[in-house]
């Protein structure tokens, strides 16, 4: 009974104290809002910036991502442009907005469009879009040219009454002991606050902030891994100079089709971990489909043009969308004619061992983004035609281009075209069968292509 007594005089101890404190530990969460901004046109990214940099901090910001995806899928597909600030034309563009606004649970939208009006100025014309179906509470245009502080003093002229006006008041300073959490911490505040710092730094390389394991889905400078596989339209151009002798055939094919599969893996990317998070493991492989060669008009001769790619690439984004690759490694070019004995001692087969470096970049305009890129070719070993020479020195050089457009969420098409240029010397003796003073072998590829990045 002593023993009863004990345990029920506890509890009863208990429920007195927890009723006691309960006003304060269960008290109700602060409100919380949220904002999304998007801004279409030149100079975004940096425009995006200044806006989130006014931003109260009880006011939380929408991934750039999820709005964009819920922007497309609420019909929005495109820029919405000039559309935007005609007030006669844009009903629709608004209600998407506002759609897409509540379906990332958004307080408000604000939509940017920046542009050169019919004066030749730059400016940034933003709306401020919400439930309201009427007036809306921004729509003015800011001067996007001169100083940063400039436009950042303009933009928080236009704005700051209206972020002050929906953003929740602070919270109080004053916590309950034992919470163990700061200002800004307490409950699910502290996630969200890390999603804020990230929006407002404009960090999208990651899209982490000291916690590790976050990144951005489906986007280039996150992504976890890239798959393209396309069709290519390869010609090959080979020639001598200063030929001596009649047994040195030159070579030119143009159009051929060729299958073509490539790919990046970046397995630290969901990591903090520097210059690590950022490199990758490239691959890619081609094959010409039913390539046949000729002499003259003479019968086809089945002929093989394949190539190979092994290597590391580091990735570094400049700024919020650009990026910048650094990429080293193997490639392995073989095109190889099968001719009978007599004929074989004459055409300018290859077996390219290539040691490659180089540099490539991707930079957005307006809705597509163009890549850009050069490389250098050093081959390890070069195949048959070159051991018909004397002293032959081979070096090659590599360039690249192309357009990326996207389709929808991780899927992008892309147009590309590549160029591989080899020039060789060689120093023939009297007596060589083989007498010229170098070649050059030319190889452009025009790839359609279709991508998925994760």
């Amino acid at each position: 009974m002593s023993l009863c007594g004990r345990i029920l005089l506890g509890l009863s101890a208990a429920t007195a104290v927890t009723f006691a404190i309960e006003p304060v530990t269960l008290a109700a969460p602060k409100a919380s809002k949220s904002i999304a901004v998007h801004i279409e046109g030149p100079n975004a990214a940096a425009i995006r910036e200044d806006i989130l940099s006014l931003v109260p901090e009880t006011l939380e910001v929408v991934d750039r991502g999820d709005f964009s995806k819920a922007l497309k899928g609420a019909g929005q597909t495109k820029p919405a442009g000039d559309t935007l600030l005609s007030k006669a034309q844009r009903k629709k563009v608004l209600d998407r907005i506002r759609k897409a606004g509540k379906a990332v649970k958004a307080e408000g939208v604000i939509y940017g469009v920046s542009r050169t009006n019919k004066k030749k100025k730059k400016e940034v014309h933003l709306v401020y879009v919400d439930d309201n179906a009427g007036d809306l509470a921004v729509d003015s245009a800011v001067p996007a040219a001169g100083s940063r502080d400039d436009r950042k003093k303009a933009l928080e002229e236009l704005l700051g009454p209206t972020l002050a006006q929906i953003a929740p008041p602070p919270a109080e300073e004053e916590k309950p002991s034992g919470d163990g959490e700061g200002e800004g911490g307490e409950g699910g505040d502290g996630e969200d606050g890390g999603g804020d710092g990230e929006e407002k730094g404009g960090d999208e390389d990651g899209g982490d902030s000291g916690g590790g394991g976050k990144r951005k889905r489906n986007d280039v400078n996150s992504a976890l891994f890239s798959v393209e596989l396309g069709v290519e339209f390869v010609g090959r151009w080979f020639d001598y100079s200063d030929p001596r002798t009649n047994n040195l055939r030159p070579y030119s094919v143009f159009g051929q089709p060729a299958l073509s599969v490539a790919g990046e893996v970046y397995p630290l990317a969901s990591t903090d971990i520097p210059v690590l998070k950022g490199l990758g493991i490239t691959a890619g492989y081609a094959r010409a489909l039913g390539l046949n060669s000729a002499v003259g008009g003479g019968d086809p001769i089945s002929t093989t043009y394949q190539r190979i790619n092994l290597g590391l690439r580091e990735r570094l984004s400049l700024g919020e969308a650009s990026q910048l690759g650094i990429s080293a490694g193997l490639r392995f070019v073989t095109f190889e004619i099968e001719a009978p004995a007599d004929l074989a001692r004459t055409v300018p087969n290859v077996d390219y061992t290539l040691f490659r470096a180089g540099l490539d970049g991707r930079f957005p305009v307006g809705p597509v983004a163009l890549a850009l890129g050069a490389e250098y070719l050093l081959p390890l070993s070069s195949g048959p035609v070159y051991d018909r020479f004397t002293a032959a020195s081979v070096q090659g050089i590599g360039a690249m281009a192309g357009v990326m457009v996207p389709i929808a969420t991780g899927i992008e098409g892309r147009v590309l075209v590549e160029y591989a240029r080899f020039f060789s010397s060689f120093q023939p003796e009297q007596g060589d069968a083989y007498i010229a003073g170098g070649a050059i072998d030319q190889y452009l590829g025009l790839r359609l292509a279709g991508a998925y990045v994760y």
